[in-house]
């Protein structure tokens, strides 16, 4: 039973971590909202797969928050198990930068950059897949 039990907590432990890690230019005017969803993304926001982050990512909340002109906010993802597992991610309105600052090499020049939610799933998914292979 106890075994049991204990499966089905390691079950729920989230997959991905995502926070604030840095402002990159002056901060627009951001509307109440926005602005306590900032803070809220200043603490370690957790997720329990990809497909749950990007629905964050793609939601209307996230998209009026970070999704201007130019990019002024990055963001720290990471592996839930392993805190050591990271990525920058910068989100605008023209396009989405995955800055790989600890050189996986999942992508060319450690850099990617994407149009579309579609494209940063498939980029995550790649540095995801690479990141866990030896994670336990």
């Amino acid at each position: 039973m106890l075994a049991g039990l204990l499966e089905q907590v390691m079950a729920d432990i989230p997959l991905l971590t995502m926070a604030k890690k840095q402002i990159l230019a002056e901060k627009p005017n951001l509307s109440a909202d926005d602005e306590q969803l900032e803070e809220t993304l200043c603490m370690l926001c957790s997720f329990y797969s990809l497909d749950d982050m990007m629905s964050f990512i793609s939601s209307e909340k996230f998209r009026s928050l970070a999704l201007r002109d130019e990019p002024w906010i990055g963001f720290e993802i990471g592996l839930y198990k392993d805190h050591t597992k990271t990525i920058e991610f910068i989100p605008s309105a023209k396009e989405y930068i995955l800055a790989d600052s600890l050189m996986s090499g999942v992508f060319e020049n450690n850099l990617w950059n994407g149009v579309t939610t579609d494209e940063l799933h498939q980029a995550l998914l790649l540095w995801l897949n690479l990141s866990m292979s030896d994670v336990q």
